[in-house]
């Protein structure tokens, strides 16, 4: 937060839904760790990207070291709109997909982290961070939550636990990956791809602008 202006990191510092993500990967094919950032509005993107952008190097408080940064790269991009438009409007509706989490992911319930990847939190995190963030499609129908919910079905999955570090605190939570199968009527199909594909822009669960739930998906 050092790189953006005092203004920009005391207005998110009081979110408690940011406007972005973050992690560090690691790449196998390469060799080395990306920082990966999300940006579910442009303007924080113009507050956050541009001026991170611009350093050659990140110091890091809590490990005391310095990080030089190589050059940045737009992986992919999209729109609210046409995200939706896309699934909405394709030829079928998608039938499964399959999720692989990048970072620890967690979740929290009744004050308390749960550490499986719970169907119910993780469409309940979807739905928050895109109806607080899109400025024109909406999710919002009554018992959407419980229809997404009762019609996916966790069909195979390959999970580990792991820790992750906040402020000195640790956190526990899950990574691997995790098979869906989508099933109801057609249009609620059509959402649940929706989501599904939003998930590695705004990341899932809990303190994903900290580097926990990052995640790729796989829609069928």
């Amino acid at each position: 937060m050092e790189c953006i202006s005092a203004e920009s990191a005391e207005l998110y510092h009081h979110m408690t839904l940011r406007p972005y993500s973050q992690a560090v990967c690691w790449d196998s094919e390469r060799h080395l760790p990306v920082w990966r950032l999300g940006f579910l509005t442009d303007d924080a993107y113009e507050r956050i990207f541009q001026p991170v952008s611009s350093c050659y190097s990140l110091y890091l408080k809590q490990k005391n070291v310095e990080v030089q940064l190589g050059k940045f790269v737009t992986v992919k991009e999209n729109d609210y709109e046409v995200l939706a438009k896309h699934y909405i409007q394709q030829e079928t509706a998608p039938n499964n997909a399959i999720w692989h989490t990048r970072t620890v992911m967690s979740f929290k319930k009744d004050g308390r982290y749960v550490i499986m990847p719970d169907i119910r939190l993780i469409y309940q995190s979807l739905l928050q961070r895109w109806n607080a963030f899109s400025p024109v499609t909406r999710l919002e129908e009554d018992g959407l939550l419980d229809q997404l919910t009762n019609h996916c079905q966790l069909t195979r999955y390959q999970l580990r636990s792991q820790t992750f570090s906040v402020n000195g605190s640790t956190i526990y939570g899950c990574s691997g990956q995790m098979h869906y199968r989508f099933f109801g009527f057609d249009m609620l199909k059509r959402i649940q791809g929706i989501l599904t594909a939003f998930a590695p822009y705004a990341g899932v669960g809990v303190k994903t602008a900290l580097g926990m739930g990052s995640v790729d998906t796989v829609i069928r």
